[in-house]
């Protein structure tokens, strides 16, 4: 079943984490390890209520003969989660100790981009089904409710109701 034509909740979600995630990716592209750390971190709130948000307020709703059930989102929450705690861990680790050779402070960046870009990978794929099919498949009435409030000031993250 296909609503006509889907308001984008899900687009503009993901856009305000992909943008929080830019902003701190463009910080690890510098060698600026500490606003990287802060960046992350924001994202990774934000990522955290928007798991849980689907989690709690979409998923139960996905109808039956859904494209996807709800549990290949629920596996691919858990596996976005553990990546996503595993590259912070990461980041942290090399926020607490910078290098202090240039040639560290590379071997750093790349590193971190190279730990980003697993992540960055399912979430694209994951970012992808939400939008070709549960966006379609969840009355529009019950995505707005899910995500009233969320998001709307730019780059800041709502705590959950």
């Amino acid at each position: 079943m296909s609503h006509a034509p889907s308001p984008g909740h899900f687009e503009r979600q993901h856009e305000r984490l992909d943008a929080l995630l830019h902003a701190h990716l463009l910080d690890v592209a510098g060698a600026d390890f500490t606003s990287a750390l802060q960046h992350l971190q924001q994202w990774h709130g934000g990522l955290q209520e928007h798991i849980a948000i689907e989690n709690t307020r979409l998923l139960p709703h996905v109808p039956a003969g859904a494209r996807w059930a709800a549990r290949v989102y629920l596996l691919e929450h858990e596996r976005i989660a553990l990546l996503a705690e595993e590259y912070r861990e990461r980041v942290q680790a090399v926020a607490q100790q910078p290098p202090q050779d240039e040639s560290g402070r590379r071997h750093a960046v790349l590193m971190l981009l190279d730990a980003a870009h697993a992540l960055r990978h399912v979430l694209e794929h994951h970012h992808e089904r939400e939008h070709t099919a549960l966006a379609h498949e969840l009355p529009l009435e019950v995505q707005e409710a899910a995500w009233r409030g969320v998001g709307d000031v730019r780059g800041t993250c709502s705590a959950l109701p």
